[in-house]
Order: C-alpha cells, then sequence, then structure tokens
C-alpha cells in the first residue's frame, strides 16, 4: 500500500475486484458444465464478477444462472464485444447494434458492470494499409453509439489495449469518442514494446477497468521479439503496485475502477499457490477488504 493510498483513505480505493481468467487444468473446472463452473469459481472466490460474451445472454439458461448468481453471491458480469472496423460495413453496424440492444435487455436480469470493446481483426498501429488516423476514425465511428446508448442507461464502455495500440492511441481515441474508457491491461503493453509502468499520465483518469495482469518478460535477440511467461501478480515485470500507486493518484474516482485480473499462473508454480500468493496482493492493494464475498474459499 502506497501513502498516496493511504491519504486518500480506504473509501477511494477500486471496490470492484473481478476475475477474467485464465482457468488452468489444474482447478479441474472442465469437469461437468465448465462454462457454469468457471463463473461459479470467480464467485466462490470472492471476486465481484467474471467475464462473459454476448452469447452467453442470449441463452436463456445461462442468463438464468448468472441471475441466480447475482443473487447469491452479489455478481457483476463484464461483457466482452469484439469490433470489427476495417471494412465500412453496414452489417457490421447493424450486428454491433444488435449485440448492445441485446446486452441492455439481459441487463434487467444480469446485472452487468460494464462493456469492454476489442477491436477484431489484423490491423493494427503499424498497420501500411489502413493508417493508424483512419483506423481511430472508424473505429471512433463505429462505437460513438454504443457510448451513447450505454451511457444513457449508466453502463460504463471501455476499450482494451489488445497488443493492437499504443495507450496513447487510446488516449486519442478516447478525445474522438466522449465517454468511451480504458481497459488497462498490465501484460499486452508489453506485447507491442510498452512498459505498463511507463505508460501516459494522461492515460489514467481515463481508465475505468483494467485487466491487471502479471508476467515475466524475457528478450529473445535471435527471434527479435519478447518472451512472455505468467507471473504470480505483484511478483513479475509489469510493476503493478507502481501502476496501482498512479492510478489512485491521477485518477478522478478510484473507487469507480473495475478492476479485473487476467491472471496467468507462474509455470513453474503450482497453480492454485499461485492464486493464492495473487489474491494475497489484491488484498495488500486494497487495503485488506478483499474478498468481496466473504464466504470465499482458499482454492
Amino acid at each position: 500500500m502506497t501513502m498516496k493510498a493511504s491519504a486518500k483513505g480506504i473509501a477511494a480505493l477500486p471496490t470492484y475486484w473481478g476475475m477474467a481468467g485464465v482457468f488452468p487444468g489444474e482447478l479441474e473446472l472442465w469437469r461437468g458444465d465448465e462454462w457454469a463452473n468457471k463463473v461459479r469459481f470467480v464467485a466462490e472466490q470472492g471476486f465481484s464478477g467474471g467475464c462473459i460474451g454476448v452469447g452467453d445472454l442470449r441463452d436463456p439458461v445461462r442468463r438464468s444462472f448468472l441471475a441466480g448468481l447475482a443473487q447469491t453471491h452479489a455478481q457483476r458480469q463484464a461483457v466482452h464485444l469484439g469490433v470489427r472496423y476495417q471494412v465500412e460495413s453496414e452489417t457490421a453496424r447493424e450486428r454491433l447494434a444488435a449485440e448492445i440492444t441485446t446486452v441492455l435487455e439481459a441487463r434487467r436480469e444480469v446485472p452487468l458492470a460494464f462493456v469492454c470493446i476489442v477491436a477484431e481483426g489484423e490491423s493494427h498501429r503499424f498497420d501500411r494499409v489502413i493508417s493508424l488516423a483512419e483506423q481511430l476514425e472508424r473505429l471512433s465511428a463505429q462505437l460513438a453509439p454504443v457510448v451513447e446508448r450505454c451511457r444513457a442507461q449508466g453502463l460504463p464502455v471501455v476499450i482494451e489495449n489488445h497488443a493492437d495500440y499504443y495507450i496513447s492511441d487510446l488516449i486519442e481515441l478516447c478525445e474522438r469518442t466522449p465517454g468511451l474508457g480504458i481497459q488497462l491491461d498490465t501484460g499486452n503493453c508489453f506485447l507491442i514494446g510498452e512498459r505498463p509502468d511507463l505508460i501516459p499520465e494522461a492515460a489514467f483518469p481515463l481508465v475505468q477497468s483494467t485487466h491487471w495482469k502479471d508476467v515475466y518478460v524475457r528478450p529473445n535477440e535471435q527471434s527479435l521479439h519478447f518472451e512472455l511467461t505468467g507471473a504470480t501478480l505483484g511478483k513479475g515485470h509489469a510493476g503493478l503496485e507502481t501502476i496501482f500507486a498512479r492510478l489512485l493518484a491521477l485518477h478522478p474516482d478510484p473507487a469507480s475502477i473495475r478492476m479485473m485480473i487476467e491472471w496467468v499462473p507462474d509455470p513453474q508454480r503450482d497453480p492454485r499457490e499461485c492464486l493464492a500468493d495473487s489474491k494475497r496482493h489484491l488484498e495488500k492493494l486494497s487495503g485488506g477488504i478483499f474478498p468481496v464475498n466473504k464466504r470465499s474459499s482458499r482454492p
């Protein structure tokens, strides 16, 4: 815990800690209904919610399961959507609009925390076919009506740095698209050559959610890329405590941030022990209030 966090007080700390994955086979969640087991596991481990897709909200059985879990474990789910923008297409816009309608209608039954957008396809900031400026313009055009509809119902919309854009690019996208926030994936930064602990200060007020991830980084001069392996949260090279301190210092409302972990286990450790230590990292950051769900159990 940082002095800045202490100065702001516990009330200023994030209160939503979710889990987007990963679920290694050693947890044995594949026995039976794997989807239900994963969603239930997130709740039973004390997290505020997990990560679902629009298809889960369309499925009446899954929708009912999520509604029940919200009643018993106070869960609020994050919904992930993919957006294809490389080719201007009325069909793509109509599909996205229909998916948002599904999300907003399902929200009456299933409590939702936010909508996360991932840019789909092969374009990225280094694309030599579609310029970065054009990519951001197309993304903003597709996302603006989504953000407007969701914001009208109090549902935040964020876009993730999905190993395709610098955080500075997403800052520009948010400036073009009022109301859009950033989902900061602390591991994905390395995949595009960024250090997550050195991202621009201007990003932090825009961060509305995270994929709180830690990794070990090793440069490979033969293949000319970074090799990343999973790490216990707080033990890798991401600099999570530094990032968290900057969030608290620079965000106008730290308590509102939806902190989702995307835990990738250390391959040298037993996943259960790795997760237990990762949860202790979250407890340290959150001033001892994690787990949120006091009925949770250790892995």
